[in-house]
């Protein structure tokens, strides 16, 4: 139970991220370069909080990068898929009850199909870092992540 709490925390923060990233406002998007820097910076910091060795992290960097990219995708097709479903209100007819089940449920297989893909990486993880260096891992990403969010609160 504890550790599904943990995962949920974890992958929030993290789609929180994702989705203030992904926002459409006054603020200019980030380039591909101020992308990449992100990146650097998000792997140097998680990289210094889990001690990994030369193998550890040869091993470990590119199964966080499949995870990221696909934890992207997950959060892509959510947001289009709600956006959809918000345009499709665009002529402010009333929305039946089923309507907002499915777009419930919408919200719902999102987030378990978030949780099914952390369980998929942490045990892919744990075949080439100890456990220990996992929840340093899942401390980091948060740390940083609210780090992100802050510096980005005007």
């Amino acid at each position: 139970m504890n550790k599904k709490l943990i995962f949920l925390l974890f992958f929030g923060l993290i789609s929180a991220n994702l989705f203030i990233f992904a926002q459409r406002d006054e603020r200019r998007r980030p380039n591909s370069e101020e992308i990449k820097e992100l990146r650097e910076k998000r792997v140097a910091f998680i990289s210094k909080a889990m001690e990994l060795s030369a193998n550890e992290a040869k091993a470990f960097w590119p199964l966080d990068e499949e995870l990221q990219i696909k934890k992207f995708e997950l959060n892509r097709n959510f947001r289009r898929t709600l956006a959809e479903f918000r345009e499709n209100n665009g002529n402010r007819k009333k929305r039946t009850e089923k309507e907002y089940q499915t777009a419930v449920n919408l919200y719902l297989k999102f987030k378990a199909d978030g949780i099914k893909l952390e369980e998929e990486y942490i045990a892919k993880f744990s075949k080439v870092i100890s456990f220990e260096k996992i929840y340093l891992y899942q401390q980091a990403e948060d740390q940083f992540a609210r780090q992100m969010l802050n510096q980005r609160r005007p």
